[in-house]
């Protein structure tokens, strides 16, 4: 709504508040731009996999302590340990496997 006082054309409001709201969308999209340019990271799924077994490792105790007490039973009744020949043949076996 405009007024007429003495020949005043009017205060010209509505053109300011355009311009004002034409302002603000200008750096709305500037914003907009600036955060489209923005660094970013995307971590491959053989990458979130790794995390995740890394994660599962560390949260593992670092002794297991019912495969010791498996092992010391099975030295005390000698059924490990009784054939060297045997055991040398899985350990090699076992070394050549972490190899390949």
């Amino acid at each position: 709504m405009t007024s007429r006082i003495d020949g005043n054309q009017g205060s010209g409001l509505p053109a300011q508040i355009e311009r004002t709201e034409a302002g603000k969308a200008t750096e709305r999209a500037q914003n907009q731009a600036k955060a489209a340019k923005a660094d970013r990271v995307e971590v491959s799924l053989d990458a979130a996999l790794m995390n995740s077994a890394a994660q599962a490792a560390n949260d593992a105790p670092a002794v297991r302590a019912d495969k010791v007490e498996a092992a010391r039973k099975a030295l005390a009744n000698g059924s490990l340990g009784a054939d060297a020949g045997k055991l040398a043949e899985a350990l090699i076996d076992h070394m050549m496997d972490d190899k390949k």
